[in-house]
């Protein structure tokens, strides 16, 4: 579960012109994404958690399936099976009774960025989190 809560976690604004979006919402989501790094509340946390034999990744596939996959001694391990659905450049990713809707602000060949807010320590407040993968 932490592992979804980590997928769903950071991304500061990036403004988009119509050109921009109309780009990001024909660009293909459906693929491995690798994680890059997290920023809450303007705090950037680089993911440092891959191994030198693997990167840990969410996968979209296969009509709308969803994938996070965790590299451990050079083994993949699957830490959650979900759903998904991408509107425009919103995306509810669903993981058993939880769900989320993100907003995508870059979606292109090699980057995927998305952001949301999250009570993550049930203080009232909502932390800003932006996540950013890449396919490489």
């Amino acid at each position: 579960m932490k592992k979804f809560i980590i997928v769903l976690s950071s991304l500061s604004l990036i403004g988009c012109s119509n050109d921009d979006e109309s780009t990001q919402t024909q660009q293909s989501i459906y693929g491995k994404w690798f994680h890059k790094e997290i920023v809450v509340n303007n705090i950037v946390f680089p993911y440092d958690d891959h191994e030198p034999c693997g990167k840990d990744y969410i996968e979209f596939y296969d009509q709308n399936k969803i994938r996070s996959i965790d590299v451990w001694d050079c083994e993949e391990d699957v830490d959650w099976i979900g759903s998904f659905v991408k509107t425009n450049n919103n995306l509810t990713i669903s993981n058993g009774s939880e769900s989320r809707t993100v907003e995508i602000i870059e979606l292109n060949e090699n980057s995927l960025i998305y952001q949301y807010h999250y009570d993550e320590n049930n203080d009232g407040i909502n932390e800003h989190y932006i996540e950013k993968f890449t396919r490489n």
